[in-house]
């Protein structure tokens, strides 16, 4: 109902209003015609399915397999989960640790269920693993950069390379470009840099 038809029909703007409003407020509870018909096709349709389920599951068996197949599902996914958990968190340890390929370390010492973990899914004893493959398979560790340079002209090299992101150091590049041209060369190429002597 609209006011300018109710104007049309002869009543005043006032009175017009007011019977707008009263129609507004009288139809506040109705649902539209379409709503009712959708929410209804929907509820005969659940109540199909009901029955459906009540006649095929008569002794409900068929649905208690249907519920424990979805229990051990989600079960298994779990169980995936929280393996997934404890993966990264173990290969975060290995890492700080200085593990070049945590996946091989995972592999060699036989999987996951290998190592221990807390409550909390987190490695427990990662030194007591880490330790003894150092010293057999340094090479799956990392090294500083120029650590095992030997000069071919004799000496020793830096305990620590001065072109190095971490260990820069100046005067050390200084007085190795001074002593041995040759290995702050190399020592700059192997931190990646490139210098002229």
């Amino acid at each position: 109902m609209k006011k300018e038809e109710l104007v049309a029909k002869g009543l005043s703007e006032e009175h017009a209003q007011i019977a707008v409003d009263a129609w507004n407020e009288s139809v506040k509870g109705f649902v539209p015609k379409e709503r009712f018909d959708e929410i209804n096709g929907k509820l005969k349709e659940a109540n199909t399915t009901i029955e459906t389920l009540k006649k095929d599951n008569s002794d409900n068996e068929e649905l208690q397999k249907q519920v424990k197949e979805y229990k051990e599902k989600v079960t298994a996914l779990e169980v995936a989960s929280a393996n997934t958990v404890k993966e990264y968190a173990l290969k975060d340890k290995l890492k700080e640790a200085g593990v070049v390929d945590a996946d091989y370390i995972i592999y060699k010492q036989g999987g996951l269920d290998k190592f221990t973990f807390d409550k909390d899914g987190k490695p427990v004893g990662i030194d007591d693993v880490v330790k003894p493959l150092k010293e057999s398979s340094p090479h799956l560790f990392k090294t500083e950069p120029g650590a095992d340079y030997r000069p071919a002209g004799g000496g020793t090299p830096p305990a620590k390379n001065p072109f190095a992101k971490d260990s820069f150091n100046l005067t050390e590049q200084g007085k190795l470009l001074k002593e041995n041209p040759t290995q702050a060369q190399a020592l700059a190429a192997a931190a990646g840099v490139t210098i002229n002597v």
